[in-house]
């Protein structure tokens, strides 16, 4: 099955890459406000990149094979690339988590929304930190994890009993899925109250909305999660948690990428604005007024956005910012 793998690998990477460029285009020379969230994009596709490399040479020695049909001097190679992918996999996915919640928080009026987000990206940086821990902590030493298939493994090796890392891994699936269906659901809220034409309102909500594709992915891995206790044909039994988990973390950049896009996919094309006067909307490096409005630099256009839900009201400033 390796060439599933290097498929879906050579995929992802492709349209990852693809959207981290456009919106550091987008970020930093549409709008010029390239912003901490951005910085933490580009570290998950770095990473991301190194996963992709790791796992296309864990393919040349044998991942996605039968232990039988693999060359017994390449099974700890193909093992020892196999490893380095998880803890990459999960420092990346902790990354574009944390530039998500990043930048709902810049666009959150509500502090119970803004409360939401730091308890979700809380516990799911917490969760996914003690899981990379765990997987580097497995084995004694840390090398006996490929080792152990070689002619000679280490005396006195150990690693923890097979159930465990499958078990903690179920525990970080739900918990991913938790925060990217959260994540996804919350700008449908910050959205709904604001005085926009319909069109817009919808495109707006499912931009912002797309990071619950990335889950889909998560979702259709649960069920394989229990490979990970084959230890007699590991590289085999366990292809669609590396290709799931590939698809994952790509969906993940690419959805975060695209919901920054808006100002250059309006630079384009052109479209509606709001029903408010004013000339459209992008993310800008906004700054809070007295009276609760946000605005933008001098040298662009504005106009304000009420949330008309409730007795308090706030106003978001939209700006365009033309270069």
């Amino acid at each position: 099955r390796a060439p599933q793998i290097l498929a879906v690998a050579y995929t992802f990477l492709t349209i990852s890459t693809i959207a981290t460029a456009l919106r550091i285009y987008c970020r930093g020379w549409v709008i010029k406000a390239f912003a901490l969230d951005d910085w933490l994009a580009i570290v998950a596709q770095i990473l991301f990149i190194l996963f992709i490399s790791y796992e296309v040479g864990g393919v040349h020695y044998g991942n996605g094979r039968h232990f039988a049909d693999i060359e017994p001097g390449d099974i700890p190679k193909a093992m020892q690339m196999w490893w380095t992918c998880e803890p990459l996999y999960v420092l990346t996915n902790m990354a574009i988590k944390a530039s998500i919640a990043i930048f709902l928080l810049r666009i959150c009026v509500s502090k119970w929304h803004k409360w939401i987000i730091y308890v979700v990206i809380g516990v799911t940086e917490l969760y996914s930190f003690a899981f990379f821990l765990l997987f580097l902590l497995q084995c004694r030493p840390l090398s006996y994890f490929w080792l152990r298939y070689s002619a000679d493994p280490p005396a006195g090796g150990w690693c923890w009993s097979a159930p465990i890392i499958p078990k903690t891994f179920y525990g970080y699936s739900a918990i991913s899925c938790w925060t990217d269906w959260t994540f996804s659901l919350l700008p449908v809220a910050l959205v709904w109250n604001l005085q926009m034409e319909r069109k817009v309102k919808i495109s707006v909500m499912l931009i912002l909305a797309a990071g619950a594709i990335a889950s889909s992915a998560t979702i259709v891995r649960f069920p394989y999660l229990y490979t990970l206790t084959d230890v007699d044909d590991f590289l085999y039994s366990t292809t669609d948690i590396a290709i799931w988990s590939a698809v994952e973390t790509g969906l993940g950049i690419t959805a975060a990428g695209f919901a920054t896009l808006r100002p250059l996919l309006r630079r384009f094309f052109g479209g509606g604005g709001s029903s408010a006067p004013g000339h459209g909307s992008s993310a800008h490096q906004w700054r809070r007024t007295g009276s609760g409005h946000i605005k933008g630099s001098a040298n662009a256009d504005t106009f304000t956005l009420h949330d008309m839900s409730g007795k308090q009201r706030y106003g978001v400033t939209t700006v365009v910012h033309y270069g």
